[in-house]
């Protein structure tokens, strides 16, 4: 079965939303951590929300999304930049 251009652009706007959700989780268990503890979890979970987003923030991901894609992944990504400004406050 042969795929077309529209099936890979697909898949790869999939894959990009799957990666700013898992952003999403280790924002939300960074807070999380932070409220109950150990500190060092919380860390590693913005390390890895920071890593997340520097990955998306490349503009060779966006060469083969529509330009509807282009806008959801980029307020999607201001979202989650706004999630982890808000964790630094909580930083030690």
């Amino acid at each position: 079965m042969m795929r077309t251009q529209s099936d890979v652009e697909g898949t790869h706007a999939r894959f990009l939303k799957a990666e700013l959700a898992l952003g999403f989780t280790f924002t939300t268990i960074a807070s999380r951590r932070y409220e109950t503890g150990p500190k060092e979890d919380a860390e590693r979970s913005i390390v890895n929300a920071e890593k997340v987003s520097r990955f998306l923030s490349d503009p060779k991901h966006t060469n083969r999304l529509t330009d509807a894609d282009i806008r959801d992944l980029t307020a999607e990504l201001e979202r989650l930049r706004g999630e982890l400004m808000k964790l630094e406050g909580l930083r030690v």
